[in-house]
């Protein structure tokens, strides 16, 4: 584009109303919206009334670039003071490279953030500190308590923090509908639910690596299942905490990674979910189906210990037990129409995943699709699955 008519487009930009121009600059990250302020005169001072704040991708390799960083927020959360600006919907920090930079003085300038969203009522607040190597060895930074006395939070997204002992309690976040934690840790299980109880209106759960080998396994009668009526989505993967699955009921959708402590038998039935992904695991799966009578969508992924059914099913002889009209899920019958099937493993295990993907080809009468993604081996899966019957007649198989 010339010279000459790159001003011509700028010029139409510049022709717009004030507003218009503040929504679009919404959509950038604030260093962008930033420097647009040298464009022309009209420019100097729009983005200071933009409402979304994003400081995301913020690489901090020593003291300095911290130092330039923290200035330029706080001049961010100064210049929207001095125009009068005071409404922040929105408010994302994504920083690489966080304990080699920001701290000691970073978990300070981010308590001070903190304070001054709540108290212009922010509605989406993502705070992510990307963990360093040697997290194991490390103690992530304190949560900051202002985010407790919140009542606008809609969305919270937090990685890599601690819920130490100083929280406020009881406290409550009225409004909050999401809630996602990475590499979390709590002091106790017990702020963990008191966490929970705490969102009444809680709709998408998400959690992911909570309490990594550090856990207290308390009670769970902080949480009742009743607080969580709403929720209707949960993802969670590492959760290393005897997480109260009853309180989950009213799923449509859930991903979870079965470890070695749960117990599908405590599962609640899910009289709501149809959506569930969750890892492969012999018989517990089958078990887990048992509680999903109106699945519709079913996707399975590697697990990651060994499967349980070999003594029960590894026999030629035996295979006339899948069939078994009691031990056949529900959902089979009349729900069930796509399986997913990921990182499908030929390593001792094979047996059990062949069993599997049989059992669900010959058992789920209304099954339309049954996609097999392989990390090896794909002629031999087709080989074995191809020439098996199908309950349902117009089941496509697809392997990869």
């Amino acid at each position: 584009m010339s010279e000459h008519n790159m001003s011509m487009a700028v010029d139409r930009i510049g022709s717009l109303p004030d507003e218009i121009l503040i929504h679009i600059l919404s959509f950038v990250p604030t260093k962008q919206a930033f420097v647009t302020s040298i464009l022309s005169k009209r420019w100097t001072h729009l983005w200071c009334f933009v409402p979304n704040l994003d400081f995301s991708d913020t690489k901090l390799k020593n003291g300095e670039d911290s130092s330039r960083f923290s200035n330029f927020v706080n001049t961010v959360f100064h210049s929207q003071d001095c125009f009068g600006s005071h409404a922040i919907n929105s408010f994302i920090l994504d920083i690489d490279h966080f304990f080699s930079g920001l701290l000691p003085c970073g978990t300070y300038y981010i308590n001070g953030w903190v304070d001054i969203l709540v108290e212009r009522k922010v509605q989406y607040l993502n705070l992510y500190l990307h963990a360093p190597v040697n997290w194991e060895e490390t103690i992530p930074p304190t949560l900051p308590t202002a985010i407790f006395t919140s009542t606008t939070l809609v969305v919270l997204k937090l990685c890599w923090f601690f819920m130490g002992v100083d929280f406020p309690f009881p406290f409550t976040f009225p409004s909050l509908k999401t809630l996602h934690l990475k590499d979390f840790y709590f002091h106790q299980q017990s702020d963990f639910f008191m966490l929970l109880d705490g969102c009444p209106v809680l709709q998408d759960l998400q959690l992911s690596n909570i309490n990594r080998g550090h856990f207290d396994f308390a009670s769970l009668l902080y949480l009742s299942s009743s607080r969580l009526k709403n929720l209707n989505r949960a993802d969670i993967i590492d959760c290393h905490c005897i997480f109260p699955m009853k309180s989950l009921s009213n799923l449509e959708f859930l991903r979870i990674q079965l470890l070695e402590y749960d117990q599908p038998n405590d599962f609640p039935t899910f009289h709501n979910l149809i959506h569930l992904v969750i890892n492969y695991d012999g018989d517990i799966v089958v078990q887990v189906l048992h509680h999903c009578p109106k699945l519709q969508n079913l996707e399975l992924y590697r697990k990651l210990q060994g499967c349980n059914w070999e003594d029960e099913f590894i026999e030629e002889d035996d295979q006339e037990n899948w069939v078994d009209s009691e031990f056949v899920p529900p959902c089979f019958s009349l729900n069930l129409t796509t399986c997913t099937i990921r990182d499908f493993a030929f390593a001792g295990l094979q047996h059990c995943h062949i069993m599997l993907a049989k059992f669900i080809l010959k058992n789920a009468r209304v099954l339309r699709t049954m996609t097999i993604l392989c990390n090896k081996k794909q002629s031999k899966v087709e080989r074995l699955l191809s020439s098996c019957p199908r309950a349902s007649t117009t089941c496509q198989l697809s392997i990869y």
